[in-house]
């Protein structure tokens, strides 16, 4: 699933493409991807410009005035642009087309979705309504963290929580946990005040390199532009089993720890 640096990559490739144009056709391929009627998703749409775009937790939001868009892309979801308008179909699930000749695609939003707010109901949303804060928000702070992290659940499923902190998943979560020197599964109410920084730090500092380097890609990611981002390269533990440490050359493990395949160092990350 896209997390934080990848939606956060696509919101801006959208707003450099269409940003300021106006939307001359829109259409989706099935109805249980929006949470209106196929024509209403049509007569909504045609005729807006798109003021800007943002994000919240790991979902796109599209600002057309009028109407937002939200965009949930799930786990094999993508926004692509394409070389012209195509009829919706499986794989291009729901298709914008903008003036001066751009259209994209949000495609296979098998399991996900492309729902229309109006303006101010966003909170509203059902998953938006449990967002905790943003890592990169003011409400982000070691004060924060350090209160959401006093109770006895194992510390990567709270940082999972989309409720404690949106935006991290599965990927930056083992990568802040190695960087921070702790173990998945220990207790986040034993985490000592440094650790608790040092998981803050990491949390800001990771998100911010993969966005600078656009995200990582194993499966499906790829850019509006089609380009795969370049984060995987810099990752220290995820998908690294077997592989050496690269401070310690301990093997890494890997473990399940909330449900999720783990990364860990059995030596820099101590139980």
């Amino acid at each position: 699933m896209p997390e934080l640096p990848e939606t956060t990559v696509i919101s801006e490739d959208v707003l450099s493409l269409a940003g300021g144009r106006e939307v001359l056709r829109a259409a989706v391929f099935r109805p249980d991807v929006t949470n209106v009627e196929p024509e209403e998703f049509t007569r909504r749409l045609v005729g807006l410009t798109l003021r800007g775009t943002g994000r919240r937790g790991k979902i796109i939001v599209l600002d057309f005035g009028g109407v937002v868009g939200l965009i949930h892309l799930v786990i094999s979801g993508r926004v692509l642009r394409l070389p012209e308008w195509t009829e919706p179909d499986l794989t291009n699930t729901a298709v914008l087309e903008f003036e001066g000749g751009v259209t994209l695609s949000f495609a296979k939003l098998w399991l996900g979705y492309f729902h229309l707010y109006e303006p101010g109901t966003v909170d509203g949303h059902p998953l938006i309504s449990r967002l905790g804060p943003e890592p990169f928000s003011e409400d982000f702070t070691q004060e924060y963290l350090t209160k959401a992290l006093s109770r006895k659940a194992n510390i990567k499923g709270l940082l999972l929580d989309q409720s404690v902190v949106a935006g991290l998943g599965n990927i930056y979560v083992d990568e802040v946990l190695f960087t921070a020197g702790v173990h998945p599964t220990r207790k986040a109410n034993t985490l000592t005040p440094d650790e608790v920084l040092k998981v803050h730090a990491a949390s800001r500092d990771i998100l911010r390199r993969a966005i600078e380097l656009r995200g990582t890609t194993f499966d499906s990611y790829h850019d509006a532009f089609g380009e795969t981002g370049k984060y995987q390269h810099q990752l220290l533990v995820f998908d690294r089993e077997g592989e050496p440490c690269p401070v310690c050359g301990t093997e890494i493990v890997k473990l399940r720890v909330a449900g999720r395949g783990t990364h860990v160092c059995p030596h820099c990350q101590p139980v």
